[in-house]
């Protein structure tokens, strides 16, 4: 008889099958160590993309910081070097142009409506200094009411069409009264129809620069008044400039946060597959170890007895519990430290304007998570999800910078022990977020200030006063309001309304 007929013993049947069994699993674990590099890869492409957008987007912020603290000192430096009202209101003109980035500026005094001090067909461009240009000239002094006696309260802005170009543009302009009948007048001519609001902004805070010093040359008896008021703008100055340096350095917090988060994402990653496979395999331990229990009962005898001995020796039923019951729990704690990143992802990155539909619940969860830390030991946080889903329709990552900020106030405000509450709702095609505390409460003037930027209530170093105001700004780009209700030592209650996606 040929071996090929001689069948294969068990021993050799059972080792086949083990090899098959180590073959599925080490095939097992290549899947999942692909799957977990492909994610890797898909994180790690999505997190430097964005890193590289906010980058891009705090420089571009910094560099406008930059030239408005720059516009402020020069007008500053001006106002205390100028001889006269007339040379102060030229050189103003000269910094408005070069801050705003306008294609001309002009810049004259009349009396009863005549110039009697500059020239109004000349115009002031950064390349060529002051140059005469009818054209240019005509088109602003055309939008300025030379009849108006009454100081402007801001810059006025008027559509025109450029003379060389034909295209649109606008006019800026200002007027101030110097005193004995005579008006300052200044305008600007932008390159096109495109028109910064935050410019124009600055340019407002700058009027007050022109009144103090206008208003400092002409009367004589106020110039104590208009010393203090100078040096009250140059402490304002200085506050802002903290102020500002202050959000750059949080820009980059946020941007720090996000790294770490990508640095924690890959290890956890790793732990996380490992901890799946790792479980897996325990799991074929356990059944294993049911078996040869089976195998043991039914040879009897001293086997038995052994394998009993063994078992209470070292509390293998028991043992195998316990481990199970750690993998769980590592699992759980891996899952929440994904959240975790995941959410401290999504703050630091504003998802570039996308507009998406947001589950109102799922920020609210994600917010309470970013914040845990410091309400966990301090106040005891509300919130039951809705049994319907309610979603708005935005950027997801500004909503819960609205929801952090709100949350990140309440805590403050509120002493240890009491109650923070969200609840939830939809009412007439609106998302009705409501958040209560048990705090300290605001007064009506606290409230009349708390969207004013860089208005703050907490000691010097604990806020930097932008979160309530730029709250209000992605709320109202989002279509929605605030409702601010508060009662001294009753605490207060916040409203925020959004449209329903």
């Amino acid at each position: 008889m040929s071996d090929a007929s001689i069948p294969p013993s068990l021993n050799e049947v059972a080792d086949l099958k083990a090899q098959v069994k180590l073959l599925e699993r080490q095939l097992k674990r290549q899947k999942i160590a692909r799957a977990n590099a492909e994610w890797f890869l898909e994180s790690y492409s999505s997190d430097a993309y964005s890193a590289t957008q906010a980058l891009r987007k705090a420089l571009h912020e910094s560099k406008k910081r930059e030239r408005e603290l720059i516009f402020l000192n020069r007008s500053a430096s001006h106002l205390k070097t100028s001889d006269s009202g007339a040379s102060f209101i030229f050189s103003a003109i000269e910094s408005a142009v070069e801050f705003s980035d306008a294609f001309c500026g002009l810049a004259f005094i009349t009396k009863a409506g005549k110039v009697v001090q500059g020239d109004d067909n000349k115009i002031w461009q950064v390349e060529n200094g002051w140059v005469e240009a009818n054209d240019f000239a005509k088109v602003m002094l055309d939008e300025l009411p030379l009849s108006v006696t009454e100081d402007y309260s801001q810059w006025c802005v008027n559509i025109v069409e450029r003379p060389d170009n034909h295209e649109e543009a606008y006019v800026l302009h200002f007027m101030q009264n110097l005193g004995n009948g005579e008006q300052a007048w200044l305008a600007l001519l932008t390159k096109n129809s495109e028109l910064d609001e935050e410019m124009l902004y600055v340019l407002d805070a700058n009027k007050h620069y022109l009144q103090f010093g206008i208003g400092y040359r002409s009367s004589k008896h106020e110039i104590k008044h208009h010393k203090a008021a100078l040096s009250s703008m140059e402490k304002d100055q200085r506050y802002l400039q903290e102020k500002l340096i202050t959000a750059d350095k949080m820009a980059m917090l946020g941007q720090l946060a996000a790294g770490i988060a990508h640095e924690i994402n890959n290890p956890i990653g790793y732990v996380r597959s490992n901890t799946s496979v790792a479980g897996d395999i325990f799991k074929d331990y356990q059944s294993a170890l049911s078996e040869i229990k089976i195998l043991c009962e039914d040879a009897g005898g001293e086997i038995e007895a052994r394998y009993l001995a063994l078992e209470n020796t070292y509390s293998l039923k028991e043992s195998a519990e316990a481990i199970s019951e750690m993998f769980e729990e590592s699992s759980e704690g891996i899952e929440r430290i994904i959240d975790i990143v995941k959410a401290l992802r999504g703050f630091s990155y504003p998802s570039g304007g996308k507009r998406v539909a947001i589950n109102v619940a799922e920020a609210i969860n994600s917010a309470l998570r970013i914040t845990n830390n410091l309400h966990k030991y301090k106040n005891k946080v509300i919130f039951t999800p809705p049994e319907t889903d309610i979603e708005v329709l935005g950027n997801a990552g500004q909503i819960q910078q609205v929801l952090v900020n709100l949350l990140t106030n309440a805590i403050y405000a509120t002493d240890e022990g009491k109650c923070i509450k969200f609840v939830v709702e939809s009412v007439e095609g609106e998302a009705v977020i409501t958040l209560q505390d048990e705090g300290k409460g605001m007064t009506e003037e606290v409230i009349g200030k708390m969207f004013t930027p860089f208005f703050t209530t907490k000691p010097p170093g604990d806020g930097t006063g932008l979160g309530m105001s730029i709250s209000l700004t992605i709320i109202e780009e989002h279509g929605g309001q605030f409702e601010v209700a508060s009662e001294i030592d009753r605490g207060t209650t916040i409203t925020v309304r959004l449209p329903l996606a």
